[in-house]
């Protein structure tokens, strides 16, 4: 009993979050509502964990979360009834499937993230029906990487910061058991290669100048694969409203608002268009 108090100890020690210096570029509100069943959330994070996980990948990213939507987004009634049975909730709670080092893949609300810094990188036409595929595939790896693991606490305390870049990325996926692997990323990518959605797709000329796409099987999936990914589009949106940080300095705009208005009103258009 007191072995599993300090494991949870030393998980808490690396998740716990702690204030970042840097500006937060996410507004959670806007966020909450430009989101789509099926986007895929990288996330900055602060926390100990977050920044073993982005010196390794030389990344501004150290984890994957995959955008569920609410209740009523899941056509399934067996996947909705499973999903309300693992976590009881309202209707109208916007769910994510992420993971921690002391539960594994879990089912959390969208909030949880609210005071993160967050991209939002959305698969390129991709239909509903592959994207309610790709929710069932990941709901169904809940509960994994749930065991204790005192490899991964040992691994994530290593002085990634000493070894060259170029070998970073290797010597973890060479060391990371099944727990790093779904903490970082991996549930996230495997559901898109289930329904063979290449995240980290390769090219190949062939004899006869016809070209093959293949894509390569990491065994891991970073943060920086999604952000990488030339079939997955990064959604951006115009800050409405945000708190003002002691460190920005504002100046007047000399164009007119009703122009941004207007630009941001067409992007949203054509985004509809591309869906």
């Amino acid at each position: 009993m007191e072995l599993a108090k300090l494991y949870q100890w030393c998980c808490d020690l690396l998740q716990q979050h702690r204030p970042g210096n840097l500006i937060r570029l996410s507004d959670a509100d806007q966020i909450s509502q430009t989101l789509q069943p099926g986007d895929i959330i990288l996330v900055d994070g602060h926390s100990r964990l977050d920044e073993a996980l982005k010196t390794v990948t030389s990344s501004r990213w150290s984890r994957a979360a995959l955008y569920l939507g609410r209740l009523h987004d899941i056509k399934d009634p067996a996947l909705r009834s499973t999903l309300s049975d693992y976590l009881p909730c309202s209707p109208d709670t916007q769910l994510i499937l992420d993971a921690r080092l002391d539960r594994g893949v879990h089912l959390e609300a969208l909030s949880t993230l609210a005071t993160e810094h967050l991209r939002i990188c959305r698969p390129r036409t991709l239909n509903d029906e592959d994207t309610q595929i790709v929710i069932r595939h990941a709901v169904s790896q809940l509960g994994l990487g749930s065991h204790r693991s005192w490899f991964a606490i040992i691994t994530l305390l290593l002085p990634w910061g000493l070894l060259p870049r170029r070998w970073r990325c290797g010597a973890f996926s060479a060391l990371a058991g099944s727990l790093l692997r779904q903490v970082v990323g991996t549930p996230v990518g495997e559901a898109f290669a289930f329904i063979q959605f290449p995240v980290l797709p390769l090219v190949k000329r062939m004899e006869d100048q016809a070209s093959r796409l293949y894509t390569r099987h990491p065994g891991i999936y970073f943060a920086a694969d999604f952000d990488h990914s030339p079939y997955l589009d990064i959604i951006k949106y115009p800050f409405v409203d945000q708190i003002d940080h002691p460190r920005i300095r504002l100046q007047p705009w000399n164009g007119q608002a009703s122009d941004l208005h207007q630009q941001h009103s067409d992007s949203e258009r054509k985004l509809k268009l591309v869906d």
